[in-house]
């Protein structure tokens, strides 16, 4: 009796002990309508079948909806001349690729969400919400998102300096939506669109940022301000290339993990074509235990594939190392640790 008392004592310490996972990613825009039709094949469904695997074998997906998913002939905002504008439409029906895919939530805090204004918003939260798939990010529509798995409550909050999202500058405030979740929440992970764009941002300065005239915000303080409200975990996105990560407080801060599934309409040349998965072990406490990053790269028209180079992992091992040099995280390979000193 006592052997069988034993083996169940050590069954549920193991289960208890067991980490939580988290797999996150960049920038997700499947294809649009816009002014022309630029779709990939067989209606996108092949696009994340090189990523679902790790998607679904995290406990917790999430990424970011660079796009709407709007069916209807909305009218687009801002845009004079059709034929140089960035605005995206996508199929309702894709949908169900995000959830063949693993997504459980996406960030629609970004530049797109408003692309066809209130029209064009209000299709992408009602397919999103048909689909069961959690999202955050839009003021006094869906500020945040609370999500059960795996027996665990995800709080999730994100920002951006975009119109209609919940403001990334007003740090005051999105403080006080992570605290919040906190009280009701295992896990509370903030997702940010923010920081300039392109190769020349590829370095978090620790200052605002502007890019395009507008202030994109200043992405270090806002992140550790958001950890010390009691996140647990914080990822962005936005500059359209992986950036470096920081261990503070225990908590992990990716700073972007850049494009991660943009075939049609967003660049793809180089580094842009750089799409990391970033996969996340936390403790009870939402402590940073491990992690790694897949490395995937971009064709035009398909989704992302593996690069045996590991291209996305090495670079922001570099970033990280040079933007963060106090930091305790260390790299094996594509393998994230914790220095211990």
């Amino acid at each position: 009796m006592k052997r069988i008392v034993y083996i169940i004592v050590f069954v549920l310490y193991c289960v208890a002990a067991q980490a939580f996972t988290f797999a996150l990613t960049g920038d997700v825009m499947m294809g649009t309508t816009y002014p022309e039709h630029r779709l990939p094949l067989h209606n996108g469904a092949l696009l994340f079948r090189y990523v679902s695997p790790t998607l679904r074998s995290a406990d917790f997906a999430m990424g970011n909806l660079e796009a709407t998913l709007c069916d209807a002939d909305a009218i687009p905002r801002h845009c004079k001349d059709s034929s140089i504008c960035y605005l995206f439409k996508t199929p309702q029906h894709y949908v169900q690729n995000l959830v063949d895919a693993g997504f459980d939530a996406l960030s629609v805090a970004n530049n797109h969400i408003n692309d066809f204004g209130s029209e064009g918003r209000d299709s992408t939260m009602s397919t999103l919400r048909r689909a069961n798939i959690a999202f955050a990010g839009l003021r006094k529509m869906c500020e945040t998102a609370i999500i059960v798995r795996n027996g665990k409550r995800i709080g999730i909050c994100c920002f951006s300096p975009n119109a209609v999202t919940v403001n990334i500058l007003n740090i005051t405030y999105a403080t006080k939506l992570v605290t919040s979740l906190c009280g009701k929440c295992d896990y509370v992970i903030v997702s940010f669109h923010g920081g300039g764009e392109g190769n020349d941002f590829l370095h978090v300065t620790r200052e605002e940022e502007f890019c395009f005239g507008q202030s994109r915000g200043n992405v270090y303080l806002f992140a550790h301000a958001c950890i010390d409200a009691g996140a647990d975990l914080v990822f962005g996105h936005g500059p359209h290339v992986p950036r470096g990560m920081e261990l503070y407080k225990g908590h992990l801060i990716a700073y972007s993990l850049g494009n991660f599934c943009t075939p049609y309409g967003i660049g793809i040349l180089g580094i842009n074509g750089y799409a990391p998965l970033l996969f996340v072990e936390v403790d009870d406490d939402g402590l940073f235990v491990k992690g790694r990053i897949e490395s995937y790269v971009q064709r035009k028209g398909a989704g992302p594939i593996r690069d045996p180079k590991e291209q996305a992992a090495q670079l922001m091992k570099k970033l990280t190392v040079e933007d963060f040099p106090e930091n305790n995280l260390y790299f094996v390979g594509n393998q994230i640790r914790i220095r211990t000193k």
